[in-house]
């Protein structure tokens, strides 16, 4: 028997993707992390800080879909995916010589459109070439891990030590080197996935010839726009005004404040990979409900416990229901529907998951923060995370081994 190399086509993607995510979200979220800095130059309220957050978000809502269309209908998805990395990149390079709110704003809606297209072909393709066993391990490791380690670990801390030693623009001028390096490799290893149009990934999709009409039908792809809609209310209220909130509410150093904050990305990195290879052997559901619950508590932890030490450890703990997120966003919609509408659904699923969780939010958010303080936004957050928690208790099973589980054991009843 042949023995299967580890660096092969498979391997190769998931490191390809894993950098590319990592580098689309170190990008998205080091705004964040440089709130403190820029609200300082240019006086931002709360509702402003909200905005630039939004700002992204509703143009990655309606760049999400387009680019799960394209992934589905595209000849070359390597080259159109090579074309948003770099054009990305170039966009985040620009944010380092704004002087205004409206330039910074504008650059964020730019953004959006270029970085929104990555995450649905990026996910799409990688659902499509794992093999059966290990899908929930790949998306896991490219889509939590790899933003995670750059978006949630590597970028408090690399951004923050950047502003301090230097200023907050510095941090947006390195991001054009990467995006080329990454660009390449797209280009050089990265093929064109062949199916034919009845393929499916999951014996959960149907097989039979369906339409588009029937894939917005399916009660798993409402109910994943649904969940993901909440969960990014979560991620994005807590990733936002979490960094304000502790140091000007808490009274935290900036740099405790990255210390935190990486804590929730060294958590999401770990956790955020193992939690969807568990889901490859027990099951979507029971996951998504298990680890769903566990975001609750993460921006609870921040508002209500005042020692660093013990907040360290419980937001690290907590930060494993970003697990239950990669499930919501692509693994769950892309095993209900045959692999043709892959892309599609995935990238519906983040666009109106975009919408409301990244664009209405983050207003709402920051108007109740003006209102009400800052640990307002940390409520909205607990509040989006158990609702995603409610509506995982309706979902049908996808995962491929568990499916077969249960087909087996309803022949067995049946022929008794």
């Amino acid at each position: 028997m042949e023995k299967r190399r580890f660096w092969n086509y498979e391997n190769k993607l998931v490191a390809l993707f894993f950098f590319s995510i990592g580098f689309v979200f170190f990008d998205r979220l080091a705004i964040n992390y440089l709130v403190p800095f820029i609200q300082k130059d240019f006086s931002l309220t709360n509702t402003q800080i909200g905005l630039l957050g939004s700002a992204l978000a509703i143009t990655w809502t309606l760049s999400g879909p387009l680019g799960g269309y394209l992934s589905d209908r595209a000849k070359s998805k390597k080259v159109i995916l090579a074309i948003f990395v770099l054009g990305f990149s170039l966009i985040s390079l620009l944010h380092g010589i704004v002087a205004s709110f409206a330039m910074l704003f504008f650059c964020r809606l730019i953004m959006g459109l270029v970085e929104g297209p990555i995450t649905p072909i990026t996910q799409s393709v990688l659902a499509i070439e794992s093999s059966e066993k290990r899908r929930g391990f790949n998306v896991g490791l490219t889509m939590n891990t790899g933003n995670a380690v750059f978006g949630s670990f590597l970028a408090p801390l690399v951004i923050v030590a950047l502003a301090n030693a230097f200023d907050w623009r510095t941090a947006f001028y390195l991001t054009i080197i990467p995006g080329i390096i990454l660009a390449i490799f797209i280009l050089k290893v990265m093929k064109n996935p062949k199916v034919s149009e009845e393929a499916v990934i999951s014996p959960a999709a149907s097989a039979d010839k369906v339409s588009f009409k029937d894939v917005i039908k399916h009660r798993n792809i409402w109910l994943s726009i649904i969940m993901f809609s909440f969960f990014m209310t979560y991620v994005m209220a807590f990733n936002i005004f979490g960094p304000n909130f502790l140091v000007n509410a808490k009274g935290f150093s900036e740099s405790t404040m990255s210390l935190i904050m990486a804590a929730f990305g060294a958590g999401f990195a770990i956790l955020g990979v193992l939690v969807p290879a568990i889901s490859d052997r027990v099951g979507r559901k029971p996951i998504t409900i298990i680890f769903g619950a566990f975001s609750i508590f993460t921006p609870l932890a921040v508002y209500y416990v005042d020692s660093v030490a013990l907040m360290i450890p419980l937001v690290f703990l907590f930060s494993s229901g970003m697990g239950a997120g990669a499930l919501y966003m692509s693994v769950i919609p892309a095993e209900s529907v045959p692999v043709r509408y892959a892309g599609v659904a995935v990238g519906l699923v983040i666009g109106f998951g975009e919408f409301f969780g990244g664009f209405i939010n983050p207003i709402l958010s920051g108007m109740a923060a003006d209102a009400f303080g800052l640990g307002a936004p940390l409520f909205i957050s607990a509040g989006g995370a158990a609702l995603a928690f409610f509506f995982s208790l309706f979902l049908k099973e996808t995962a491929p081994v568990k499916v077969v589980m249960n087909q087996k054991i309803n022949n067995v009843i049946t022929e008794l």
